[in-house]
């Protein structure tokens, strides 16, 4: 895959911490749809073996996440960016799990390991669980990043499956660069505009599983797709940002309609991808990208 970066971006149509009880549904994405563009979840994502799950803590549902059972990674989390100005807690850190995976009538409540009442095999039948991580050099890479979000939504996100393994140096570096600088450029280029930003943050499973510890699978790339949605249609953007995932890699600046085509041959998928709902519609949007994406600033995300 190509690791230039583009110019200039063309805008589309618009296109674990443990405090508490954290609870997940899987199932139906029909009771956490306020994560998706349009009440539209990403399309060309699922296989006969990935569940569909809305991760719910404190009784409130904070994103959705598409799980890839075989592989034990997520496919994509899809979230919001929280209000600015929420607390940002930081809680105890603990991974949990969830036992609706390995049994649909279980309770949907995702707990602690030594919490669950499965057993060792029943919990390790269908997901990632915390052993799998244990003497690896991979971090527990989270998808919707909790930086992203405030109060209970925060520690919502620390959770197995929202977690892929991932490099540290492109974890810990390029991808936390990239976080930091799109969690503030979001905040005041669509947030404090009236734009509400809706992202889809998503890991490719690497087919070769010939490596120790290989029940989990290491992606290959990671990438997050933006949509900035705005009742005037001059406000409106989106892109996305693509990188292999490994200690030397580049970060791609995309559009949308560029990543769908990326991630079907990248996924393998029988139908094409869609990650947000639209297709570019060029009288919808302006032709020029947000400044702050724009060189010279572009370039300290990489």
């Amino acid at each position: 895959m190509s690791h230039r970066t583009m110019d200039w971006l063309m805008p589309l149509g618009c296109v674990s911490l443990w405090v508490g009880l954290v609870l997940s549904e899987v199932g139906l994405f029909s009771r956490c749809y306020d994560y998706f563009y349009k009440d539209v979840e990403p399309h060309g994502f699922a296989t006969p073996d990935t569940a569909e799950i809305c991760q719910r803590y404190s009784n409130l549902y904070h994103f959705a996440t598409l799980y890839d059972r075989p592989q034990r990674i997520p496919r994509w989390s899809a979230y919001t960016l929280d209000l600015p100005g929420g607390v940002q807690t930081k809680p105890r850190c603990s991974d949990l799990v969830c036992p609706q995976l390995a049994h649909p009538h279980e309770s949907p409540d995702m707990t602690k390991e030594a919490d669950s009442t499965l057993s060792l095999n029943e919990r390790r039948s269908s997901q990632a669980i915390n052993e799998d991580y244990e003497d690896t050099s991979y971090d527990r890479g989270h998808l919707n990043p909790n930086a992203f979000q405030c109060n209970v939504g925060r520690t919502a996100t620390f959770t197995l499956t929202n977690a892929a393994p991932m490099d540290p140096c492109f974890n810990r570096v390029r991808w936390a660069k990239l976080e930091e600088a799109l969690k503030r450029q979001l905040t005041g280029s669509c947030r404090n505009v009236g734009g509400k930003p809706y992202l889809v943050t998503g890991a490719v499973p690497k087919w070769d599983r010939n490596r120790p510890y290989n029940r989990v699978s290491v992606p290959s790339h990671i990438w997050t797709a933006v949509c900035c949605d705005h009742e005037d249609n001059n406000c409106k953007f989106s892109f996305a940002f693509i990188g292999e995932n490994k200690e030397v890699s580049s970060l791609q600046i995309i559009p949308v309609e560029q990543l769908n085509t990326e991630l079907s041959h990248l996924y393998k998928t029988l139908e094409p991808v869609k990650v947000f709902t639209d297709d570019w519609d060029p009288t919808a949007c302006p032709r020029e990208p947000p400044k702050w994406l724009a060189p010279p600033q572009r370039v300290s995300l990489l």
